[in-house]
């Protein structure tokens, strides 16, 4: 009875962890039509572009990166870190699009937007894994979780706290967390249930790398 007990505290324990950090069931629904709903504006209010529409489209955008953009406000929340892996998905639209034509020129501009793009992915992603990880960690504080992002360009993402001692709250986070942390291209996840512990689970991420371009569901 007592072994029962302790499981069931430490589900109520998990689910107050995955509830702070990532929202409700209801959040993640209203997260999902927000991502869908974006994504339906990308693909179909965009009306069939001339040659010379597209040239000017891509020109702006090359613009602007050029002129510089400030990725800052990006950083302050889950949400805010969505929005900027959305605009890697418009820009890879515009790219691959590009790429695909006909015409030599548009070509031409759909690689010269691609370079900086990458460039900029190679830069930001980054600084969205450790913005990712302070954000985790201020939510989870309170649970006594801890969270370090480190590693060659903030690759890995670690968590420490008493309900990773149970194999089936480690397994049951990961598979909550796996696509969003495909999506900032962790590749490593480590559980530990205490700060030496020398046994952890760990789980390697088949994620991209920060220079490829994002692909549109």
């Amino acid at each position: 009875m007592k072994k029962r007990v302790q499981h069931l505290i430490s589900g109520f324990v998990l689910a107050g962890f995955l509830f702070m950090a990532f929202g409700s069931d209801d959040n993640k629904k209203e997260e999902e039509t927000s991502v869908e709903a974006t994504n339906k504006t990308i693909n179909t209010t965009e009306k069939k572009l001339t040659d010379v529409e597209i040239k000017e489209q891509l020109d702006r955008e090359i613009s602007s990166i050029d002129k510089g953009i400030d990725f800052t406000s990006y950083k302050e929340s889950i949400e805010s870190i969505q929005l900027e892996l959305v605009l890697f998905q418009v820009w890879a639209k515009k790219i691959n699009e590009a790429k695909s034509s006909n015409n030599n020129g548009i070509k031409e501009l759909g690689e010269k937007l691609e370079t900086k793009v990458k460039k900029i992915q190679v830069s930001e992603f980054p600084k969205l894994r450790k913005a990712y990880g302070k954000i985790v960690a201020k939510k989870l504080w309170v649970e006594n979780i801890e969270v370090e992002v480190f590693g060659n360009n903030s690759k890995t993402i670690q968590f420490t706290g008493g309900i990773f001692a149970n194999n089936k709250n480690k397994q049951e986070t990961q598979e909550t967390l796996s696509e969003m942390l495909n999506f900032l291209r962790f590749k490593k996840v480590n559980y530990k249930w205490y700060e030496y512990d020398d046994e952890y689970t760990y789980y390697d991420l088949d994620s991209k790398n920060d220079n490829e371009i994002v692909e549109l569901n």
